[in-house]
């Protein structure tokens, strides 16, 4: 098979060493018992014993962004936003070419089934101010390209469509975006990214946080409809609970073209074998039809 080869890639194993090293220099004891939590665009491992959940950023490259979360979560916090919290431990810390960070530990239940909760999150979020910080403008065509340039175990011709496809939605999507309202948003927002600490849900994941028009938030529940089988009545919940159906406003296929490459190109980096492979071609296969409704899987 053509293959793409890759330039530099974050596994389980080069994360787990990277975060060895990093709890080694910052005194966490008992990491090597550490739990993978999730492995894609960073690696988390959780340290129940500590309290503790560490994230492994692929590359010091992404300084930029790993600072920009921990000035999200800490202005967050300071709103009284329910979220996560970084550690007070000196972070980011460097280790193994990657970087590092620490975040307090919410213990595993059952994730939040009604997308009711997020969309009351993201009602919330969107009431807050913008910070009084710069944030980025939304964009995430680089991190797409980023993705595509380092592919691996991918056959080279779904490589060069996806490049393809990006390069025609880039120019749709940036002029929405320059004549759009720009607000803070969590700019990755998905149940997937909901956890429950007994009592409350918590908005978590700060990475994708960005300057942009609010109705990208509300983009992946409502293609959930047709991609992942939410029931519409539940999606006329959501909408309901936010204030607004984003289905309705005229940018919603342009964002929705968008977010659909970059969930692609999201598991492309875990599309070298089993069900994560099987679930990619079904995804290109739907993408190069322009089929709108066939069924896609949450991994």
């Amino acid at each position: 098979m053509d293959v793409h080869e890759p330039h530099a890639t974050l596994t389980e194993a080069n994360a787990r060493r990277a975060m060895l090293t990093a709890c080694d220099s910052s005194g966490l004891t008992q990491p090597r018992n550490a739990k993978l939590l999730r492995l894609g665009e960073n690696a988390l491992f959780a340290l129940p014993e500590a309290g503790v959940v560490v994230r492994v950023a692929r590359s010091t490259e992404m300084a930029e962004k790993v600072a920009k979360e921990l000035a999200v979560a800490r202005w967050l916090a300071r709103h009284g936003f329910p979220s996560v919290h970084p550690t007070d431990a000196p972070q980011p810390v460097e280790a193994d070419g990657r970087l590092v960070t620490f975040w307090e530990y919410v213990p595993d239940s059952a994730p939040p089934t009604s997308p009711n909760l997020l969309a009351a999150l993201l009602r919330d979020l969107h009431a807050l101010p913008d910070p009084d910080f710069p944030l980025p403008v939304l964009n995430p065509f680089p991190i797409m390209r980023r993705r595509l340039e380092v592919a691996s175990g991918v056959k080279r011709e779904d490589v060069r469509f996806l490049s393809d496809a990006c390069d025609d939605a880039e120019a749709d999507f940036r002029a929405l975006v320059d004549s759009s309202p720009g607000h803070l948003i969590h700019g990755d927002a998905h149940r997937g990214n909901v956890l429950s600490n007994g009592h409350q849900a918590l908005l978590i994941d700060y990475e994708a946080v960005a300057i942009g028009p609010r109705a990208w938030d509300l983009v992946p529940t409502a293609m959930a409809v047709d991609r992942f089988g939410l029931p519409s009545d539940e999606y006329a919940d959501f909408s309901q609970t936010y204030g607004g159906d984003v289905t309705e406003w005229h940018g919603y296929s342009v964002l929705r073209t968008t977010r659909e490459l970059g969930m692609t190109t999201w598991l492309m980096q875990i599309a070298q074998s089993g069900p994560a492979a099987d679930e990619f071609t079904l995804r290109m296969e739907s993408l190069r039809k322009g089929d709108l409704e066939q069924r896609w899987h949450a991994l």
